[in-house]
């Protein structure tokens, strides 16, 4: 093959990886991508002239940059290591009841500017316009009960 058949071939698999964000391929078009304009440059030079090896190298350079960095680049792409945010982070916030709440009923509650889906956990009545507490995330659900009000003397 030609070095730019190759050079062609290299920046449309990175060019599939940046269109999918890494949702495809997980990072695999990007490292044989990049394994392909590494054949491309050592075809160009006249250091690989045969499409066996030109092959040969492109599948070893691919699988060997796969093996080498993709763990280290999938943990910088996601959140402490995770996929998912960290919902829980909410325990223990302060949410505003927007309407009057029976224990164990649902209702809504405001918190970081978004209404949200509650359910009182605790065993008293919660007002609208009342204070609560985060004790649980449960999907889109916020189980909270009263704030329990503490006076430093």
């Amino acid at each position: 093959m030609l070095w730019w058949h190759w050079a062609i071939l290299g920046l449309s698999l990175i060019g599939i990886e940046v269109l999918t964000l890494g949702g495809l391929g997980n990072f695999y078009f990007l490292f044989f991508g990049m394994a392909a304009l590494m054949v491309s440059g050592l075809t160009w030079s006249g250091l690989v002239e045969a499409a066996w090896l030109q092959w040969f190298l492109f599948a070893i350079l691919g699988i060997i940059s796969l093996l080498v960095m993709k763990k280290s680049l999938q943990s910088k792409k996601t959140v402490d290591g995770k996929d998912e945010p960290d919902v829980d982070s909410m325990l223990g916030e302060i949410a505003k009841v927007l309407e009057p709440l029976e224990p164990q009923a649902t209702g809504k509650v405001e918190l970081r500017g978004s209404t949200w889906n509650a359910r009182n956990a605790g065993d008293s009545l919660l007002d609208t316009n009342s204070i609560a507490t985060i004790v649980r995330v449960d999907g889109l659900t916020l189980w909270i009960q009263a704030e329990s009000i503490t006076q430093e003397e």
